[in-house]
Parts: C-alpha cells; structure tokens; sequence
C-alpha cells in the first residue's frame, strides 16, 4: 500500500512504541478514547485516506534528530515554528 522505505522491523518497533507510551493509563475514559483514536488511525490508513507524508511523520525524529517538540509555547514561537 505504502511504499516506505524501512524494514518491517523499525515499522514493527515503531508500532509496539506507540502501545507502550501508554503502558500505565488505568483510567477507563482515557482507555475509551485511546482506543477509538487508535482504531481511527488504523480505519484512515487502511483506506488510504493518509499521505505518505502523514505516515512518516511517526518515524520523523529517527530521521531527522532536530525534529523535536519545543518545550513550550513561547520558545517554539521564537524558534519560527508554527
């Protein structure tokens, strides 16, 4: 479908990553919610509906180590980001 170049590992590792920053939520709210945005993300790739681009975006700061959140508002401002 997408033709991405990686290997299926750093695609698998990537996933499993994504599964895990939320290793500790207990609240069942949270759950819900993280499971309906999972399940929507994985409805929108499967029907194509994202770029390429939207999918790389995941594996950004293993490409690019300057890509980085700023810490806050003020200073992503200052730096030109949007």
């Amino acid at each position: 479908m997408y033709s991405l170049n990686l290997p299926v590992s750093a695609i698998r590792t990537k996933v499993r990553q994504e599964f895990e920053k939320h290793r500790y939520v207990s609240q069942l709210q949270v759950v819900d919610v993280l499971l309906y945005q999972s399940h929507a993300e994985f409805q929108e790739t499967l029907n194509y509906w994202k770029q390429l681009s939207h999918v790389m975006k995941y594996f950004r700061p293993e490409e690019d180590p300057g890509a980085r959140l700023p810490p806050n508002f003020i200073s992503g401002f200052l730096e030109g980001r949007n």
